[in-house]
């Protein structure tokens, strides 16, 4: 080959080796499809109705139980587990060891969003649930009242509800100082 030829081929040569580089492991491969799976809830509308339902269902059978006190056996199966069941529980014994019980259930007044986790398949719901206790009395064991005329009507508590295409269960329960709520 002549120097002249060489040179010439030498630009071809130094242009086309880092092309050359670029084999088929190197690319980038095309996106991934859109998950198949869909959203569990269409808005944030739809969820929150779905944990207020669930929140619901919980407080009746806690009501339940707490207008006449009895052990807990599976009162809460596929309505509370973890923190919000031990709470159930802890609180039905103290009515149990205190001899007390309430005259009526609660209701729900205002509810609001706080946040929503996840997307596909599995959600919690975390929301700010506004309980009036305005017509429950506390009791002790001879059925004379124990509410004192000062105590507020309402009560606030944050409340998270895990939900999956076949369960909503109530995982969390705390007091919220927060009147605002209300």
């Amino acid at each position: 080959m002549s120097r002249r030829l060489a040179l010439a081929v030498l630009p071809l040569v130094l242009l086309v080796a880092p092309l050359a580089a670029c084999t088929e492991s190197a690319r980038i491969p095309p996106a991934e499809p859109p998950s198949a799976v869909e959203p569990l809830f269409a808005s944030d509308e739809e969820a929150l109705a779905a944990a207020t339902e669930a929140y619901e269902e919980y407080l009746a059978v806690l009501d339940s139980i707490l207008q006449a006190p009895r052990p807990l056996t599976s009162d809460f199966d596929g309505i509370a587990e973890g923190q919000a069941f031990e709470d159930a529980r802890s609180n039905v014994q103290q009515f149990l060891d205190d001899g007390l019980s309430i005259t009526g259930p609660r209701s729900l007044g205002s509810v609001e969003l706080q946040q929503l986790i996840g997307s596909d398949g599995a959600v919690e719901v975390i929301a700010y649930f506004c309980e009036d206790v305005s017509g429950v009395l506390l009791l002790d064991s001879t059925g004379a009242s124990l509410t004192t005329e000062d105590r507020p009507n309402y009560a606030v508590f944050e409340v998270t509800v895990a939900m999956t295409t076949s369960s909503a269960v109530v995982v969390e329960r705390e007091f919220w100082t927060n009147e605002e709520s209300c």
